[in-house]
């Protein structure tokens, strides 16, 4: 198995140790020839940023490059990103509603509290979570 994932992209900007590389994420099926016709294929535009010393003289604004990431970063994200919260719902609901006999309302509205202040630590670790992400050209 393969635990690189590549994308192409443009160079979009360029600052000393940091180079800003414009992808466009294609659904699967945008290689159909009937994708205009159909309402399921897509494509996003993103930004990565990769962190490298010298891309001011390595690289041009515009030039197609290839991105990569690790496959273990996707999945830290989503556990991050879905996992964790998972958890959060789960064990709180069975403890707010069973063992604090709360009710359904009362239980959601402190899920929705303990969830914000999960994702506004996150927000605030980001600096620390970018380390763990780093994407670089190839």
């Amino acid at each position: 198995m393969k635990d690189i994932i590549e994308h192409q992209g443009v160079i979009a900007s360029i600052e000393e140790g940091h180079v800003r590389v414009n992808i466009v994420q294609l659904a699967a099926c945008s290689g159909c020839k009937a994708r205009s016709l159909c309402t399921s294929s897509e494509s996003k535009e993103k930004i990565i940023d990769v962190y490298e010393r010298g891309a001011v003289e390595k690289y041009k604004v515009g030039e197609s490059v290839k991105v990569c990431g690790t496959l273990s970063m996707g999945k830290q994200a989503v556990w991050l990103a879905f996992g964790v919260p998972l958890i959060f719902v789960t064990v709180w609901m069975i403890v707010a509603i069973v063992y604090l006999g709360l009710g359904e309302l009362v239980s959601v509205g402190i899920l929705a509290v303990i969830l914000a202040v999960y994702f506004y630590v996150l927000y605030l670790c980001r600096d620390r979570l970018a380390k763990n992400f780093a994407f670089w050209i190839a």
